[in-house]
């Protein structure tokens, strides 16, 4: 569980600028990568550490500021640009970070995108719609930084993208005033999408759907343990409620327990919907997100909408909708339907993992992506089984 001197000269560099460590130390760990344990016996409510607010690297600090970005290139594209820029600079004064960063070589083992077109296709539909959005979303940005840095290379910019994407936190610049000239925009304006924050440390966390909880202030990040741990003892921090497809589109990997986990239901559904129907569903406000989750209530309520609409008299629909009736008495063909839906989706998922199981690895197919594409497709398996047999019930 040694980490490497280049992990240990990075502790050093962290405590040094601002970085407050204790009771936890970075560990590598055996076909899983870099994580957090604990280094002594921990107790609830202990402070894990803190990264000062002047350790994060942010659009706001002058550094990046002076490149002088155009106005809609997107903060994403603003980190990534200044990251790449200073990739070959040995005196970069983040260099024991950059040092410790995932390799482009590890990113594309474990990264969709940088998978075949051939596992890319086998992905489920969700991870699929990720996927569409990721590349959208860099291509965006690498045009709009290209326009202005053509030295940047495609593949590097993807390589610091990807940093950017598995490496920030959010942060809606609270050391800030309202109206400082460095926000990216007025206060009442940011988005989500505006508030990135990159986290010397922080980023050493895995994660998992319960683990510490972390904090922003006008101060920086903290982590404090969200219950006692024993020396050796990995420690975890949720990066959010998200489901394996998200977690192995944005992160590379999957995790076996996800109490987020649920399996997006629109492919299966939109396509049975007349035109009509959907400007129905359009005009109430319930058409898309569809959702089985592998836990009670197993569909989701927009979904009961929907396959109402689908199979009742339109009276029925309405009154479900507008909360008139709740609908018990309509739930066996409610869920008579979603069952069929289910069962064939079943027999088309053994038909993906046959042909899953059937790739033979190689230069295109490497073994840990073959074993997590089918990982997850046991997964949604899983969820969709679950859901049967509860409905059935």
């Amino acid at each position: 569980m040694d980490p490497g001197e280049v992990h240990t000269r990075f502790i050093d560099w962290a405590r040094s600028n601002g970085i407050s460590i204790d009771g936890i130390a970075p560990a590598k760990f055996k076909d899983r990568g870099m994580g957090i344990v604990a280094a002594k016996d921990i107790k609830k409510g202990d402070r894990l550490v803190h990264v000062r607010n002047t350790s994060l690297i942010t659009v706001t600090q002058p550094q990046v500021q002076i490149l002088n970005f155009p106005s809609n290139t997107t903060i994403h594209a603003r980190l990534a640009a200044y990251q790449a820029l200073n990739y070959e600079d040995r005196t970069c004064p983040h260099r024991p970070w950059q040092d410790v960063w995932p390799s482009q070589e590890e990113f594309e083992e474990i990264l969709p995108l940088h998978w075949s077109k051939k596992l890319q296709d086998l992905l489920p539909h969700a991870a699929s719609v990720f996927l569409t959005n990721q590349r959208s979303n860099l291509e965006r940005d690498y045009t709009s930084i290209h326009a202005i840095y053509p030295k940047i290379s495609r593949d590097l910019f993807t390589y610091t993208w990807l940093i950017v994407n598995t490496r920030t936190f959010y942060w809606d610049y609270p050391d800030l005033p309202s109206a400082h000239p460095r926000l990216p925009k007025k206060r009442p304006q940011l988005k989500a999408d505006d508030c990135y924050a990159m986290c010397p440390f922080m980023d050493y966390f895995n994660h998992s759907d319960k683990g510490c909880d972390s904090k922003a202030d006008g101060k920086g990040y903290s982590v404090t343990a969200d219950r006692a741990y024993k020396a050796g003892e990995e420690v975890y921090v949720p990066y959010g409620s998200h489901t394996n497809d998200f977690l192995l589109v944005e992160y590379g990997f999957i995790l076996d327990t996800n109490g987020c986990d649920s399996l997006p239901l629109d492919h299966l559904i939109l396509s049975q919907l007349s035109s009509e129907q959907v400007e129905v569903l359009k005009e109430d406000g319930f058409y898309g997100s569809y959702t089985l989750s592998p836990t009670p209530p197993n569909i989701c309520h927009r979904t009961q909408a929907v396959v109402r609409l689908l199979t009742l008299p339109l009276r029925r629909y309405s009154a479900f909708v507008g909360g008139t009736d709740e609908g018990a008495g309509d739930q066996g063909k409610v869920n008579e339907y979603v069952i069929g839906l289910l069962v064939k989706y079943e027999r088309q998922i053994m038909e993906i993992i046959e042909e899953g199981e059937g790739l033979e690895v190689s230069s295109e197919v490497k073994s840990g992506q073959k074993d997590t594409l089918l990982r997850r497709w046991k997964q949604v398996r899983s969820i969709v089984k679950a859901g049967i047999n509860a409905l059935s019930n």
